[in-house]
Formats: structure tokens, sequence, C-alpha cells
């Protein structure tokens, strides 16, 4: 193999296996800082992801994120992440939520796209069809690919579940339309931590051997 090959391969493996889940809390906000060239490399990284067909039409032709893509990325500088804190805490909220918000450098909110449903689902949010889950496959994928871009160049991420973020009425204040469905929220940090509160996830040592979850197939 070509040592430049090989290089690909071990600087691929580094940035995959040292992507974690980092949470960065503090009571009292960091200062709104941010190199929005980064971020738009990240997004630009995100954008490689696979995708197996396109968005309904119903989505592309809304004003402003035209894409087919069936994923939409919606940005947040610090100085945002403070406001909607600071929202947060008029509220009550008592949670992490605030505490993070208090240190991003960014925040990105990726939603997918379902197809309209054709009657009452379930669930309330989507139909359980082969394309709604390619869709959630394919902005699952960018959403990886935007971590572990952000881990190769050293900054520390955390994939939320969204928590506040997908209530109706802050999907209308950051005009967000309620057709998307939040996939996660984004946290990029910024490299000096300080005195902040370090959390990482609980279940990462607990994934076990290759062998507890993958397997070749034999066939008599």
């Amino acid at each position: 193999m070509k040592p430049e090959i090989e290089n690909r391969i071990e600087n691929v493996r580094w940035a995959l296996s040292n992507r974690r889940t980092i949470k960065v809390l503090a009571d009292e906000p960091f200062p709104a800082d941010v190199d929005q060239g980064n971020v738009q490399e990240l997004i630009e990284a995100a954008g490689c992801a696979p995708f197996h067909r396109m968005c309904d039409k119903s989505h592309q032709q809304r004003p402003g994120l035209p894409s087919i893509l069936p994923w939409r990325f919606y940005l947040l500088d610090a100085g945002v992440c403070r406001k909607i804190r600071k929202v947060l805490l008029s509220q009550g909220d008592t949670g992490k939520l605030p505490k993070l918000l208090a240190t991003a450098d960014t925040m990105i909110l990726a939603t997918w796209l379902p197809n309209p449903a054709k009657a009452e689902s379930e669930t309330g949010l989507f139909d359980p069809t082969l394309e709604n889950m390619e869709h959630i496959a394919a902005a699952s994928a960018a959403i990886q690919n935007l971590l572990t871009a952000a881990t190769a160049r050293g900054i520390e991420n955390y994939w939320s579940s969204g928590g506040a973020f997908r209530h109706p009425e802050m999907f209308d204040l950051l005009g967000i339309p309620r057709q998307e469905i939040l996939l996660g929220s984004l946290f990029l940090y910024p490299q000096d931590t300080g005195s902040a509160e370090i959390t990482t996830s609980k279940l990462r040592g607990q994934r076990g051997e290759t062998e507890d979850w993958a397997r070749w197939v034999q066939i008599d």
C-alpha cells in the first residue's frame, strides 16, 4: 500500500476512534466568539454524506433552503446561543441545556425532511415508510460526517437529541418550518473551556468487542 494511502487511512481511523461525546457546562456564559470559516468547512463535510432519495418537492419549494437533500442544518453562533439561553432561563429551565448554551461556540440544529403524511401515523410524527427511513439514515450520515470532521480539527462536540429545541415554539422562534423533524442539536466547543464542568458519555466504555455486534455470514 502506498504511504500516502496509509496516511489517509490512519487519519480517518484516528478521527473516527477519537470522536466522543463531550458536554461542556457552565453557569456563566463564555465570550461569544467563533471562526465561521471552520464551521463552513464542517458543513461542507456534512454535505458529502450519501443520500438515496431527494426530499419531497414540498420541502424544496419553501423559500430559503431549496436543496434536494433530505436534511437541513440551522447554524447558531455563540451570540444566538447566549440569547436562547436567556429565553430558556426566563422560562424556568433549570436543566443542562442553558449550561450547554453558555459555552458553545456554535450550535447546529440538524433536521430531516419527512415525506408528507398520507394518513395519520401511529406516532403522529411521520409515516413509517422505507423512504422516510432512508431520509433519516442520510441525515444521520451527514451529522456523523460533521462530528468526525470537527474531531479531526480538534473541536470537541456533542450530539444532543434536542430537548427544548424540539418544541414547535422554538422552531417558530428560529424560523424552522414545522414540517421538519429535529434529529439532533450539535454543540461545538471552544478550545479553552476554563473551569467549566466536563462530562462524557456513560455508554462509550460499554460498546464491547466487534464480535458482539458483527459477524461473517455463512451459507451452506
